[in-house]
């Protein structure tokens, strides 16, 4: 009996060739590609009954227009708004976008790309590349949103998240704030809280401030948030700074300052990095770096369009935050 191959990996290797070869070979793209290479593939396809998926093939031919999208949590405002930034770009293309939702878990995010091997827009829950091999395998096009993966293997677009991070530590050391603790879930669960915390360390060090981690979940209680930033040493001195690593954070950081009676900026000062213009609405207004996630949608709509024209695209393509400058330091 006939090895099955299922993958183009398991045809590239039979064949000696590379797997965009044999990609390019089932699109119908034979340019650039010799007689004897052709013939090559053909045959160990019909020797191995090979069935290359469908549907992704009519996808890469541009015979479907449904973009598969998974977010990493539906119910955080920042994903709703990178999901509005993509559809309007791709609503003016005529495509649609099924709209998958990865609820922060790696193993729903697999069984969800599993059902999306199609084109794709990803909000990735993890770091290592590995993990989405599948995506590689399927070799239609995809773009990699908000946050990065390792190696890059997909075009990514992305903010700047240290440059920002180190811009607003160094905004506050000349406040004159002395100690900066960072306010986050899991940091070594994604590469944008890696990436703040590399640019707080870099201004920290620039500035000889010292830096404190405190983790906490995401529906920690007021008390517990409380008891851990009471575990750095004197930090209701007048001269520490919380810098909470996102939105949601900065609403918790607040309750729970305000349940304590805890005065800012007298007491404690208090920075974030937000995805929306709450901020503002608080008192008092915190600085924030204001992130654009509609715009980050936009972005990676375009260069998702642009792959299907057969257009390169950058690898990494940053857009711009703004630093928001109000009374909470």
């Amino acid at each position: 009996m006939a090895k099955q191959y299922t993958t183009i990996n398991d045809i590239a290797h039979a064949a000696g060739v590379s797997k965009t070869t044999v990609s390019r070979y089932l699109n119908g793209h034979f340019e650039r590609m010799s007689e004897q290479t052709r013939q090559k593939i053909a045959q160990i396809i019909e020797e191995t009954g090979y069935q290359a998926n469908s549907q992704a093939q009519a996808l890469s031919h541009r015979q479907s227009h449904l973009i598969g999208m998974v977010v990493a949590d539906i119910e955080n405002i920042f994903s709703s708004l990178l999901f509005k930034g993509a559809d309007q770009v791709l609503a003016a293309a005529d495509y649609s976008i099924m709209l998958m939702n990865a609820n922060n878990s790696a193993t729903l995010e697999r069984r969800q790309l599993e059902r999306l091997i199609k084109l794709r827009i990803l909000q990735p829950s993890l770091l290592n590349a590995d993990a989405y091999q599948l995506l590689a395998d399927a070799q239609v096009p995809t773009t990699i949103v908000d946050r990065k993966v390792t190696p890059a293997k997909w075009p990514q677009v992305v903010t700047d998240n240290q440059g920002y991070s180190k811009l607003l530590v160094d905004y506050a050391a000349r406040q004159g704030f002395q100690q900066v603790v960072v306010l986050s879930e899991a940091i070594n669960a994604n590469s944008a809280r890696l990436e703040r915390l590399a640019g707080v360390q870099a201004a920290a060090k620039e500035h000889d401030l010292t830096v404190h981690q405190v983790e906490i979940a995401h529906d920690e209680p007021t008390d517990s948030i409380y008891a851990k930033l009471a575990q750095v040493p004197d930090w209701l001195n007048g001269r520490t700074v919380i810098y909470a690593f996102k939105g949601t954070l900065l609403t918790r950081l607040m309750e729970t300052l305000a349940e304590f009676n805890v005065q800012i900026p007298k007491e404690v000062g208090v920075m974030a990095f937000d995805n929306w213009d709450w901020a503002k609405l608080m008192s008092p207004q915190i600085t924030t770096i204001q992130q654009d996630p509609q715009q980050l949608g936009q972005v990676a709509a375009k260069n998702l369009l642009a792959l299907l024209d057969h257009q390169e695209v950058p690898a990494t393509t940053l857009v711009d935050s703004q630093i928001m400058v109000r009374k909470s330091l």
